[in-house]
C-alpha cells in the first residue's frame, strides 16, 4: 500500500475568491501539469488519488484555476465550461430573459428553477440564491469531479436583488422520486455510491493554520437553520461556533434569566471542520432514468460550507421522517453517525424555531 502525503492547496488558485487566500488540505499528490492544453498551464495541477484507495492504479483529476474569481461581482461566465467550448455557445441567457420565462420571479422567496432543455442549462436563481453556491460546485466540478458528482457550472448573474446561477441541466429523477420503486439490491448499491462520495467530500480540510466554519469564500453561513439570523459567521474555530449555536435558544432572555445549558457540552469543540453539502436529502439526489440506478449528481449546495464534522449527519437526519426507514436503515449506510450531537442539535433547532415564532408574534401590526 503506497504512503499517503497531505498536501496543502492554496485555495487562491481553486477559487481566488477573496484577497485572503484560503486554504484546503487534501489526501494525495499534486503532479505539475505537462500539457500546454490547460486553462492556465504555469498554475494547473492534477490531483492524484491514494493508491491506497480500492488498490486501483492512482486517478488524476485537472485541478484548472480560473481567472480571478470574487463572490461580489455580478456578472461571471466561466469560458472553460462545456457551454462555451463544446456547445460553442457565445452567450448565456440574460437574467431579464430567465426572469421573464417565471411566473414567480419577483414574487416568490424561492421560484423554481428555469430550465432551457435545448441549451442542457438550468438556472436557479432568487432572492436567497447566493454566489457561494456557485463558487462551492465550480470548485469540487473542477477538482473532485470523478469523485464528487456535481453539475457543471457556467456562471452567475445578480440582477433585481437575485442571483442566478447558469449550470448544467442534468437528465436524471430524484432518489426520492424513485425510492419506493428501487429494490433492497439497488437501494444498497446506490447508499454505497453515497458512501463513496462523502467519504471524497470529508477528505477535503482547510489548513489547520487558516480553518474557520462559514461559507467557502469565508462569508457567513447559509444554512436555512440560521436563515433569520444575520449574524452567522464566519467562526474562528468550532468552539467559537458551537458556543453561539447553543446560545441562540437564550438570546432572547436578559442575562439574568438565562440557565446553564445541559446540551452544550453534547457538542466537542475539538472536532475537525469539514465541507459539507447541508441538505443531504433524497430529493437533493440525481439518479439515472433508466438501467440498473446509479447516482449523477448530489445538487443543491446553497447551505454548503466548512462545518463541524458532526453537522452532514445532523442535517440528514433533521430533514428526514422521525420513525422513517431512510432515517433509521439507510442514512446510517453512508453517513457516520453522531447520536449524542444530534440531541443538542435537535433541541436547539427547536428552540430556536419557537424563538422566532415568538419573535413574530411580538412583532407590531
Amino acid at each position: 500500500m503506497g504512503t499517503v502525503r497531505k498536501l496543502i492547496l492554496d485555495q487562491q488558485q481553486i477559487l481566488n475568491a477573496q484577497a485572503k487566500p484560503l486554504n484546503l488540505k487534501v489526501i494525495g499528490n499534486l503532479i505539475p501539469p505537462t500539457s500546454h492544453n490547460s486553462l492556465s498551464s504555469r498554475n494547473s495541477w492534477y490531483y492524484q488519488q491514494p493508491e491506497t484507495i480500492h488498490n486501483k492504479v492512482p486517478i488524476k483529476q485537472q485541478i484548472q484555476p480560473s481567472a480571478t474569481l470574487n463572490a461580489t461581482q455580478t456578472e461571471m461566465d466561466f469560458l472553460d465550461s462545456s457551454f462555451f467550448t463544446k456547445a460553442g455557445h457565445k452567450s448565456l441567457p440574460t437574467a431579464a430573459e430567465v426572469g421573464s420565462l417565471s411566473e414567480q420571479f419577483n414574487k416568490h422567496p424561492r421560484p423554481a428553477p428555469v430550465k432551457f432543455e435545448h441549451l442542457n442549462l438550468l438556472v436557479k436563481f432568487g432572492p436567497s440564491v447566493a454566489v457561494e453556491e456557485a463558487l462551492t460546485l465550480r470548485m469540487l466540478r473542477t477538482s473532485f469531479a470523478e469523485k464528487i458528482p456535481v453539475p457543471e457550472v457556467y456562471g452567475w448573474r445578480v440582477y433585481q436583488n437575485s442571483v442566478f446561477i447558469y449550470m448544467e441541466l442534468i437528465q436524471g429523477d430524484t432518489l426520492h422520486d424513485r425510492w419506493d420503486s428501487l429494490n433492497e439490491l439497488d437501494r444498497n448499491f446506490i447508499c454505497g455510491q453515497l458512501r463513496e462520495i462523502i467519504s471524497s467530500l470529508r477528505q477535503i480540510e482547510p489548513d489547520p493554520c487558516d480553518s474557520f466554519i462559514g461559507s467557502i469564500n469565508r462569508a457567513r453561513l447559509h444554512d436555512y437553520v440560521f436563515a433569520t439570523i444575520p449574524q452567522s459567521g464566519p467562526f474562528k474555530n468550532v468552539k467559537a461556533f458551537n458556543d453561539w449555536f447553543s446560545s441562540l435558544p437564550q438570546s432572547w432572555l436578559p442575562d439574568s434569566k438565562r440557565y446553564r445549558d445541559p446540551y452544550r457540552d453534547y457538542l466537542p469543540d475539538d472536532g475537525a471542520i469539514r465541507l459539507t453539502h447541508g441538505d443531504l436529502h433524497r430529493g437533493n439526489i440525481l439518479i439515472s432514468p433508466a438501467g440498473r440506478p446509479r447516482v449523477l449528481a448530489v445538487v443543491d449546495w446553497a447551505h454548503a460550507g466548512w462545518y463541524p464534522e458532526y453537522w452532514e449527519y445532523c442535517k440528514a437526519l433533521y430533514t428526514s421522517d422521525y420513525k422513517g426507514e431512510w432515517r433509521n436503515v439507510w442514512i446510517p449506510k453512508f453517513l457516520t453517525a453522531y447520536e449524542p450531537e444530534f440531541a443538542a442539535f435537535g433541541e436547539y433547532v427547536l428552540q430556536i424555531g419557537a424563538v422566532e415564532a415568538i419573535a413574530k408574534c411580538q412583532k407590531p401590526k
